[in-house]
């Protein structure tokens, strides 16, 4: 049996457990006492019944479940001393209402341990200090309530993951700094208010999940920018307070879609623009909407909305409703503009210029900025944009400023109507690609100072007219086309101090009037056509400082004695030489340039002439070759009674084939209804020999009598003679061709038969004595035949038919052995 010790064992160490745990858990009505006798600070007369040695859950404020303390409530109890970090011992308590009371000093961090806290409510005390952070470990945090308070510093975002938070109200304090985006991780949040601190910067888009959002009150802070669209999103809540703020911009049109809103106090702050019409959505359930105090809003009032905006929001009041909007106009002239954008970077750099948005609003258009309402300043420059047209940018009849460098305008002018800019101080298009002329018409612009226009396809002249613009300052019109002189009337451009004409194809003499630019410090002319001497009446300009007249060969005739400070360029010039050498060799080298010039013409001509004859003589003579190949001769026949060929046969037999063949055989063939427009239209028909040589022809060919001839002596080569004086001027060229082949050697004859049917033969001896009528149908008789064979001995008086012959040309030129000449 065990000793009496042991088996007392168990019951003393339960029991010293015990005592271990109570002396652990702290004594609640110790630490009530601490907190009351810190809270009560001066009135020491405040909770009077919280006094030793009584029940503390029977004292004043007071919940108790058992014996543990679940909650305090002591709103409006007179206190005013601090608060203790020991309450945060009493691990049970749910909830503190200290609201109302004097309360000073800072927020103990050592509450972050009541892990079972709900509902903590410090409102309306003089609590300073800042926001403890570590109140993120409040896991079970419902309801945090610390409004009008002194409390400063930032948000903390910490807070963001701070239990399941349905209202946070930190209105009335001091706090800064800027609203933070984290805090959109609290989704269960019904209620937030953090109006009347000093809070800046936007509204995070951020916030747009928090969609169990009911009420949110911004009002009495220094927020700025604009109304976040992505608001939109926000559909459960019923009450925006933003007034009393510096917001800008416009009205969102999205926002017409919050289908639970029912008061919207936006009144106090810097927004523009009309109301969009999708706000006529809000008309069935919000009952308020105060917009008044808003100066640049503007536009008429929809009348569903009138009785929300006009008269429970009194928003008419300190606002431009219900009149028009100053920048209607020049909302629309950059819209047009924008509508001239072509390329595709449009999308990203001017995806806010949005129909029915307010240009002016605060940061709301890219580029864009404003002055009372109306557009002063268009600034793209660099943007990228690709743009055909300027012409509508003259309809922002304020501005003062426009800067599109670094784009693209390629093809565009420079619109003659923005002469109507007179506000206009700054105009830099440069390097656009534009072409056209300088308008004259921009010599009206009275305010202009600064015109930058270098690196553009301008063409043209210097307008005269520009001498009126007195203010202008700054000139650029370098690295274009422009052609002419400089004009002497710029000599009236007293405040002009740079000029810039460089790289263009200006000529003529340099002004003697520009020595009335007083302000002149930097004139550039280098690589332009000038020409003359340099006006020694420049060299007294008395603020110049640089001339740049290089790359003007025609400058010359020496320097005038220019200024210490003046830093004159003339490299490539003849600025060293007598003006009349230069001008004399000038002369010289145009003539020998012409000269020149004229005889490439005259050769390339020639060498086309060549090369054209060539190949004209080329095709003509593949064409007879292949007829001289195929062994054919030709039959000319008359259609009519006018002696004029209408007809063409080409027979391709060979001389035995002709023999052997009957006539009807031999003389089929090609028919060419027209020789002159055919595939032989490079032919030519001349007169080649006649038996008295050098009469007419016959009154068929040349409109003469036909008269018998005689037949030339037995033997004797013919040799066409040279034509007579009746033969027409035509035919006589024709003849003069005929007679130099038959001085080559080339050995004809030709007769003419009754049937008016010409046959051409190469040789005498290949000619027959006499030809019968013969037609398509018929057969040579034999005795022609023979007779062929036979050659020719003789004239008979059938050959006193024989007048002329039409021969091709270049058949003419054959030899009597068929070779080629």
């Amino acid at each position: 049996m065990p000793p009496a010790g042991l088996l007392l064992l168990p019951f003393v160490l339960l029991l010293q457990a015990q005592l271990s745990r109570q002396a652990e858990v702290p004594d609640a009505a110790q630490v009530l006492l601490d907190f009351a006798n810190a809270a009560r600070g001066g009135n020491t007369q405040a909770l009077p019944k919280w006094r030793d040695g009584t029940d503390p859950c029977t004292w004043t404020g007071v919940t108790c479940s058992g014996t543990a303390v679940t909650a305090i409530r002591l709103q409006h109890a007179g206190l005013q001393g601090t608060l203790t970090p020991a309450l945060a011992q009493l691990v049970s308590l749910q909830q503190i209402n200290l609201s109302g009371n004097e309360l000073r000093g800072q927020l103990p961090p050592l509450w972050a341990r009541l892990d079972h806290l709900e509902r903590l409510h410090l409102d309306n005390n003089a609590l300073s200090g800042t926001l403890p952070a570590a109140w993120n470990m409040l896991a079970s945090l419902q309801y945090l309530g610390l409004s009008g308070n002194q409390l400063n510093g930032t948000l903390p975002t910490a807070w963001s993951s701070m239990g399941r938070l349905f209202l946070l109200d930190l209105a009335g304090n001091r706090l800064s700094g800027t609203l933070p985006a984290p805090w959109a991780r609290q989704r269960t949040l019904v209620r937030l208010s953090l109006a009347r601190n000093t809070l800046t910067g936007g509204l995070p888009r951020e916030w747009s999940s928090m969609r169990s959002l009911l009420q949110l009150d911004l009002a009495g802070n220094k927020l700025r920018g604009v109304l976040p669209p992505e608001w939109s999103a926000l559909q459960q809540v019923t009450s925006v307070d933003l007034s009393s703020n510096t917001l800008g911009g416009g009205l969102p049109a999205v926002w017409g879609g919050l289908g639970s809103l029912q008061v919207l106090q936006l009144q106090g702050n810097q927004l523009t623009g009309a109301i969009p019409n999708a706000w006529t959505a809000l008309a069935d359930r919000a009952y308020r909407i105060g917009l008044a105090g808003n100066a640049q809003l503007c536009g008429a009032v929809a009348l569903p909305l009138s009785r929300a905006l006009l008269d429970a929001g009194s928003s008419k009041e300190g606002s431009g409703l219900t009149a028009p909007c100053t920048w209607e106009a020049d909302a629309a002239a950059l819209l047009a503009f924008k509508a001239d954008v072509t390329a595709q970077q449009e999308q990203s750099v001017l995806q806010d210029w949005l129909p029915q948005a307010n240009p002016c609003a605060a940061a709301a258009w890219t580029g864009v900025s404003c002055k009372g309402g109306r557009v002063q300043s268009v600034n793209l420059t660099g943007a990228g944009v690709k743009f055909s047209s300027l012409e509508h940018l003259a309809s922002l009849d304020q501005l003062v400023e426009v800067s599109l460098s670094g784009n693209n305008a390629a093809g565009a002018s420079l619109p003659a109507s923005w002469a109507i800019l007179e506000h206009l101080i700054l105009a830099d298009l440069s390097g656009l690609g534009l072409a056209g002329t300088l308008p004259p018409s921009w010599a009206h612009m009275g305010s202009l100072e600064q015109l930058l226009l270098s690196g553009n396809d301008l063409n043209g002249t210097l307008p005269a007219g520009w001498s009126a613009l007195s203010k202008l300052g700054s000139l650029t019109v370098a690295k274009n086309a422009l052609t002419g002189s400089l004009p002497p009337e710029w000599g009236a451009l007293t405040s002009l101090s740079t000029l810039d004409a460089s790289a263009n194809y200006l000529s003529g003499a340099l002004p003697e009037a520009w020595t009335g630019m007083a302000a002149l410090k930097d004139l550039r002319l280098n690589s332009n056509n000038l020409g003359g001497p340099i006006p020694a009446s420049w060299a007294t300009l008395p603020s110049l400082s640089r001339l740049g007249l290089a790359s003007n060969v025609g400058v010359c005739g020496g320097q005038p004695v220019w200024g210490k400070n003046t830093a004159v360029h003339t490299e490539a010039t003849n600025v060293q030489q007598s003006c009349m050498m230069v001008n004399t060799s000038g002369t010289m080298a145009a003539v020998v340039l012409g000269v020149a010039l004229s005889l490439t013409l005259l050769s390339l001509a020639a060498v086309g002439g060549m090369f054209v004859l060539l190949r004209r003589q080329r095709a003509e003579l593949q064409l007879i070759q292949s007829e001289r190949g195929s062994g054919g001769f030709l039959s000319m026949s008359n259609g009519g009674g006018d002696g004029k060929h209408t007809n063409l046969r080409t027979f391709c037999l060979s001389a035995d084939a002709r023999q052997a063949a009957p006539a009807a055989e031999r003389f089929k063939g090609l028919t060419v209804s027209d020789p002159w427009q055919g595939e032989h239209a490079g032919y030519i028909q001349v007169a080649l020999s006649t038996p008295h040589g050098g009469l007419p022809p016959p009154p068929s060919i040349a409109g003469g009598s036909t008269t018998p001839r005689s037949a030339p002596p037995q033997g004797e080569e013919h040799r066409s003679p040279s034509p007579g004086s009746g033969l027409p001027s035509p035919e006589r060229h024709l003849w003069q061709v005929a007679a130099q082949a038959a001085d080559r050697g080339v050995d004809l004859t030709a007769r003419r038969a009754r049937s008016r049917r010409a046959q051409l033969f190469r040789s005498r001896s290949e000619a027959p004595s006499a030809l019968n009528e013969v037609s398509a149908g018929q057969e040579v008789n034999e005795q022609g035949r023979r007779q062929q064979e036979a050659g020719p001995a003789g004239w008979s008086q059938d050959d006193s038919e024989l007048d002329m012959l039409r021969v091709h040309s270049r058949l003419a030129l054959l030899p009597s052995d068929g070779g080629m000449v």
